[in-house]
């Protein structure tokens, strides 16, 4: 079963439970339309993690609540074995009771340090008098990547 029907069927349910229709969620909701609710509900749209949000809090409950019934019903169990497994692995994590970001941390991109080894290595071979033909030999590198790397500004 597709998580997008799992989705739907959460939403349904949960809609159903509280005695809403489609244009109560959408009248509470305000930015999530009638027709976009019976599209989420008929699975033919996916979610956004805002419109989830929105959802949730036109229903009256955690938007926990709903992505929780979600993702049980996707895996066939119930909601309750769900939090469980959820709050265990927080636990595990030992992020159930921390603190936590309100924005991603600026984490130094993948490779950079290398990168910038590479731009510093070619452009102390320029200012040595090197070629670049001289300096794909001496690097080891790609003669494009020695090419894209010499026309570059070096890094101060």
């Amino acid at each position: 079963m597709s998580l997008r029907y799992s989705f739907a069927a959460s939403l349904q349910l949960l809609r159903t439970r509280k005695g809403l229709f489609q244009e109560d969620i959408a009248n509470v909701g305000g930015s999530v339309s009638q027709p976009h609710v019976s599209n989420l509900e008929l699975g033919k749209s996916a979610v956004t993690l805002d419109s989830s949000y929105q959802l949730a809090a036109a229903l009256n409950v955690e938007p926990i609540t709903l992505l929780a019934l979600t993702v049980a019903s996707h895996k066939h169990v119930t909601a309750r074995e769900m939090l469980l497994a959820a709050l265990a692995e927080l636990d595990a994590l030992e992020l159930a009771d921390a603190s936590l970001p309100t924005k991603p941390a600026e984490l130094p991109r993948h490779g950079t340090d290398s990168a910038r080894k590479k731009l510093e290595a070619v452009h102390d071979l320029k200012k040595r008098g090197f070629t670049q033909a001289q300096a794909v030999k001496e690097l080891g590198i790609p003669e494009s990547t020695l090419r894209r790397l010499w026309h570059q500004s070096a890094i101060r």
